[in-house]
């Protein structure tokens, strides 16, 4: 069960990335709870519904979003946490975002034989110099 459901969830988390990238409606509404919220690397929190308009009207157009590495998951009965690095270039607002780095955390849920993400969490790298003693 426990890598049978870890698959599955690293299977979806590939297919909402290639959604978001696409801007397939269809797609993102079924991996996407109702409930889910997006914590993106400013701090400001988006709902489901406020992503989907974002990414349709074109506010936000992800350019490059991918895996860097391994994904590692923590699963439950229900639930599946998934973490793992990415590079992500896009714009906000007509803002070109640099390409960068960043970790991301997502939660997925099992509802009826679906697994969903409920919430992400993307939080940038920054490569600073160490402190010196």
């Amino acid at each position: 069960m426990t890598d049978d459901a870890a698959s599955q969830v690293i299977k979806a988390e590939q297919d909402r990335i290639q959604c978001l990238l696409d801007v397939d409606r269809d797609t993102y509404d079924r991996l996407h709870a109702a409930e889910y919220r997006l914590c993106n690397p400013t701090g400001t929190v988006w709902t489901k519904a406020e992503y989907l308009d974002l990414l349709t009207t074109g506010r936000v157009v992800y350019r490059e979003l991918g895996l860097t590495g391994d994904v590692d998951a923590i699963v439950g009965t229900d639930v599946v946490v998934l973490r793992y690095r990415c590079v992500i270039e896009l714009s906000v607002d007509g803002a070109d975002i640099p390409r960068h780095e960043a970790w991301h955390t997502d939660v997925y849920t099992n509802a009826s034989g679906t697994w969903r993400c409920v919430w992400s969490q993307a939080t940038g790298i920054m490569d600073l110099p160490l402190a010196t003693p």
